[in-house]
């Protein structure tokens, strides 16, 4: 399907949002994703296509990726993304994937990784849309203090009762921060951010004994 640019803008330094509006209908779970392809003269070994997270929730309609731009490391598809114009558009298949909140009386401890904050941005906005609470801790790890959706997120957390954001600002997630959580048979890990993020931390949860079933992995591959 064709997903038309409606707008873009600037999130922090080095982060972007693309606002997409699809040309039909299209229904997807917060922590999807979806498949692009975005033609483009002389790409890169990396080629034309990629896998975003959608991170915009259900009920605002439109299609959001939110990306960043590592400086030299940049891809052509990249800069052809951030080179589109309101009315340009982009190819898309799916909704895919199952990182999504999962059903039950559980403890969601959510562990994100920079730019792997996008899920967890649409799963919040959807309970706060829909009026609902459930008990979550956010775990945000980032090299400073430009926090992808950092104040949106603050302004979740007052609105969430059982909604905790603790930031790690260059600072990694130890085991100790995850002691506590370890104790509650009923958490469910939910880890997103680069590949060697979401393996380390796969490892780390499996070594202490939790189950592979009560954890939930979503990476990015890389920029």
């Amino acid at each position: 399907m064709k997903l038309i640019l409606k707008s873009k803008k600037s999130e922090v330094e080095g982060v972007h949002s693309f606002r997409f509006e699809p040309q039909e209908p299209l229904n997807w779970q917060s922590g999807q994703y979806m498949h692009y392809v975005l033609e483009h003269g002389k790409p890169d070994y990396r080629g034309i296509e990629r896998w975003f997270t959608i991170a915009s929730a259900p009920f605002e309609k439109h299609v959001m990726i939110t990306t960043r731009f590592d400086g030299e490391r940049v891809s052509s598809f990249k800069m052809a993304l951030l080179n589109m114009k309101p009315g340009d558009a982009i190819e898309a298949d799916g909704p895919k994937g199952s990182f999504t909140l999962q059903e039950g009386d559980h403890h969601h401890i959510l562990i994100a990784g920079g730019i792997g904050i996008t899920p967890y941005r649409s799963m919040l906005a959807k309970l706060d849309h829909e009026g609902r609470d459930a008990k979550i801790e956010l775990m945000y790890a980032n090299r400073d203090n430009n926090l992808v959706f950092g104040n949106e997120l603050k302004g979740l957390q007052a609105k969430i009762p059982s909604f905790q954001l603790t930031e790690f600002i260059d600072k990694r997630i130890d085991l100790a921060d995850l002691q506590d959580f370890l104790k509650d048979s009923s958490a469910i890990y939910y880890l997103s951010g680069p590949r060697p993020l979401v393996e380390n931390y796969e490892k780390l949860l499996t070594d202490t004994g939790v189950a592979e079933s009560a954890i939930m992995t979503d990476y990015f591959p890389g920029y």
